[in-house]
């Protein structure tokens, strides 16, 4: 047999036979046995295709289905958001696919299947299914932050490989595991690994209910101590603001944007456990985590190499990937294992020949006082009378005006880059991973009669 076609017949196990349970649901554990019989007896139930939607909202569930599509051979659509326009464009490159819902019916025009999995006690012990390697486990889509959402594929040799370097990285390969207490949803690929599958292929479990408000993650965090803290820069800060006393995780692992160093020291005081970020794109997956309080270097996960080419462009390439990945960011890589991220590409601004990063001017927007949440929107090609393309900002401010914060940043920062204009709104529309889609923030604009 060549080495071809081995690969092509490798398989990988859906999970460990770790003695932690698989997920609580509540205070309720729910053993691998018992999850194992919920998956089989959805995959009994799943119609004929190729792929489907996952849009459960309990974490439980959407584990559920996601197993059962793997045994099957079909291939879980993740995507951005639950937009009506989002899922229908997808729909239209999927005609055979159904949707796997645990709540309200998705406004999609696909076949519907509900998931009411519970994970009853007193399932007798089964083998644990093999998956081939190379079968595409998901189609996950971008948030549209930067542009239109497009869709990435991972095949569950992929997934594997990159569990398995997280677990280690995170000392979550032997029990007993932690629970996993993830306030990022399952359907962005971030909150798939870290809160699915380091339980599926690791000795942690996974919390059925996703804690938003301060009070329910600390509820939580509570419950099933010492847990381990999935979030992001958005939920970590409104934690932060609560002003709450905090049960001590075990760890907080946080992503989807990049966290100040001074509000990752103030996460480490609050808590009383050490935070790591981890770096990731929808195009290369997770690759390399940080302790954000002691190092600003990247270290890339086992296995995992960056390198920098002729072009400019940084590429990762590891066991999950079948060829090197251009990453979106303006990275210096040290050496093959470490890396130092300045920005994304897409966020360096150059207007009127002088530069700057968007991430940047959002920080010091954000710290001025009274602003509880901002965002400046790039401008697009179109330029004022000057011929200077301009900024606009959305900011949320109770108690300040759009002058007294024009001033203050004018403080900080070149003239060019104040925004014109400055709307002050009563909330940022951020999806559930705190990401702002710049055309949702164009459409916000407009409505308060600004042009962008």
């Amino acid at each position: 047999m060549t080495a071809a076609s081995s690969a092509e017949k490798a398989t990988r196990p859906l999970m460990t036979s770790a003695p932690t349970p698989l997920a609580y649901i509540g205070e309720r554990p729910i053993t691998r046995a018992a999850f194992l019989a919920d998956v089989q007896a959805l995959a009994a139930r799943l119609p004929a295709a190729r792929a489907a939607f996952n849009l459960c909202q309990d974490r439980y569930h959407f584990a559920v289905a996601f197993a059962a599509l793997l045994l099957r051979g079909q291939t879980s659509l993740l995507p951005p958001n639950r937009g009506r326009t989002t899922l229908a464009e997808i729909a239209s490159q999927h005609p055979d696919a159904h949707a796997l819902v645990d709540g309200p019916d998705a406004e999609i025009d696909v076949p519907i299947l509900r998931v009411s999995a519970s994970g009853e006690a007193g399932v007798a012990a089964s083998p644990i299914p093999e998956i081939p390697a190379d079968q595409t486990a998901v189609l996950a889509f971008s948030s549209g932050s930067t542009g239109a959402p497009t869709a990435h594929a991972r095949s569950w040799g992929a997934l594997d490989a990159v569990t398995r370097q997280a677990v280690a990285c995170f000392e979550l390969q032997q029990g007993p595991g932690p629970v996993l207490v993830g306030t990022v949803p399952p359907q962005h690929m971030y909150g798939l690994e870290s809160t699915l599958l380091y339980a599926l292929l690791g000795h942690a479990s996974v919390l059925a209910e996703r804690p938003f408000y301060p009070a329910d993650v600390r509820a939580a965090l509570s419950a099933h101590a010492p847990a381990v803290l999935v979030t992001t820069p958005f939920h970590l800060g409104a934690c932060l603001r609560a002003g709450l006393d905090w049960p001590r995780p075990q760890r907080i692992l946080c992503a989807t944007a990049p966290l100040p160093p001074e509000t990752a020291a103030q996460a480490e005081r609050v808590f009383g456990c050490r935070l790591d970020e981890i770096y990731g794109c929808t195009e290369a997956g997770a690759i390399a985590t940080r302790r954000t309080t002691a190092e600003t270097d990247w270290t890339a996960y086992p296995g995992v190499q960056v390198f920098g080419t002729d072009a400019g462009r940084v590429r990762a390439q590891g066991p999950q990937h079948p060829e090197p990945v251009p990453l979106p960011d303006h990275i210096e890589a040290r050496d093959p294992h470490h890396f130092r991220m300045e920005g994304r590409l897409a966020d360096q601004l150059n207007i009127a020949g002088k530069r700057a990063s968007l991430a940047d001017l959002n920080r010091r927007l954000n710290a001025i006082p009274g602003v509880l949440d901002g965002v400046f929107i790039p401008p697009a090609q179109a330029a004022d009378g000057a011929g200077i393309a301009r900024l606009a900002a959305l900011v949320v401010a109770p108690r300040r005006s759009s002058a007294e914060i024009q001033a203050e940043l004018a403080q900080c920062m070149d003239p060019l880059f104040l925004p014109r204009p400055l709307v002050r709104v009563d909330h940022l529309p951020r999806s559930a991973t705190g990401k702002l889609p710049r055309q949702v923030l164009l459409d916000l604009l407009a409505r308060h009669g600004e042009c962008a």
